[in-house]
């Protein structure tokens, strides 16, 4: 008579069958919020993206002083996810940008000193390219998620084998 109780063989069989429908349906991601931003003149200007480089548009953008958390000014990005929005002058502000769903992204801004060498333009530019680079998926990650979803499993089947004794 056999036993009812699945062996290890038939539960790895079982985990590697549900992990492949998994990876062969359709992708659904989730995605992040990112935003990159600075001060330029008398205004705070920036880009909000989610983490698939889509841009971010209509989400609402709180200008904060990070000193007292006072919130200064506000705004919405616009269609490219960017958005432009006058504040006092300060050295620093923080910037909150929420939208739907529970998203949410804030960052520093920080205002150039005057008579500084770097073009305003080229610092936002810049920004915005660290924070392209920060939302990638490198294949270290993917690797660590593999690597960390194999140990759960090793652990739960040396639990099993070691309340069989």
């Amino acid at each position: 008579m056999m036993s009812a109780r699945p062996t290890l063989a038939n539960m790895v069989c079982r985990a590697t069958l549900a992990l492949g429908l998994l990876a062969g349906s359709a992708p659904t991601f989730a995605h992040g919020l990112r935003v990159s931003a600075q001060a330029e003149g008398g205004a705070i200007v920036g880009q909000a993206l989610y983490s698939d480089l889509s841009p971010a548009s209509g989400l609402f953008v709180d200008i904060h002083d990070p000193g007292n958390d006072a919130k200064l000014a506000e705004g919405t990005t616009g269609d490219d996810g960017r958005f432009r929005i006058l504040a006092p002058p300060l050295a620093a502000y923080r910037v909150v940008v929420e939208g739907e769903e529970g998203h949410r992204a804030e960052t520093q801004a920080l205002r150039l000193a005057a008579g500084s060498t770097l073009d305003a333009d080229a610092v936002r530019l810049l920004r915005e390219d660290i924070a392209r680079l920060e939302a990638r998926i490198r294949l270290q990650d993917i690797l660590g998620g593999l690597g960390y979803i194999l140990g759960l499993a090793g652990l739960s089947a040396w639990f099993m084998a070691k309340r069989r004794r």
